[in-house]
């Protein structure tokens, strides 16, 4: 092999193992949960990434601050009560739709937009706002987030902070108001 030949494949071989270590990087980086397990990630500003599949087949991020209060739902059309959870999430989001310091996220834990779209179709459900609907379909970012559930709310203040969290199934609007309430004026768990 001539020198050059070895420079070059030196180089090449230098470059591949950078693009390996920043690709392992940027990998790693997802915001810290809390030693107590069963929370919720305490703060979406911690940086990295926990994307999301949109509607139109981009990627949302939803690691940062939200600048308004945040509610993050998980569900499963597999989950028993998430057609009757989501019902009253829907009507909720219909009563503050004209609301901007609002925005829900509701995380599918499916694999495929047309699949959910058929449930939801079979279930007799109309999002008011189809676009808070989000896709999950590895259940990575469940799990980054630290959702154990099938069915969990997490809502988080306007500084992206968990503010608290319904495990299980929740009644909507009744039981997710004082969480709501609670999210909007600030008050996080740490």
């Amino acid at each position: 092999m001539t020198p050059s030949r070895r420079r070059t494949f030196l180089l090449g071989a230098i470059a591949l193992f950078a693009a390996a270590f920043a690709w392992a990087y940027w990998l790693s980086l997802v915001p810290a949960t809390h030693a107590d397990h069963d929370h919720g990630m305490l703060n979406l500003d911690g940086g990295g990434h926990l994307n999301v599949l949109t509607r139109d087949g981009k990627k949302r991020n939803l690691v940062g601050r939200p600048g308004k209060t945040l509610v993050v739902h998980f569900f499963s059309t597999a989950a028993d009560g998430a057609a009757p959870e989501l019902a009253g999430i829907f009507r909720t989001q219909e009563e503050m739709k004209a609301d901007a310091g609002m925005e829900f996220v509701l995380i599918a834990h499916d694999r495929d937009f047309q699949t959910l779209d058929g449930w939801l179709k079979e279930k007799g459900l109309v999002p008011p706002l189809p676009a808070t609907i989000v896709l999950d379909p590895d259940g990575d970012v469940t799990s980054k987030i630290n959702s154990k559930r099938p069915l969990e709310t997490m809502f988080f203040t306007a500084d992206g902070k968990l503010s608290s969290q319904a495990r299980g199934r929740l009644e909507w609007p009744d039981g997710a108001l004082g969480h709501i309430a609670k999210a909007r004026s600030g008050e996080a768990i740490e």
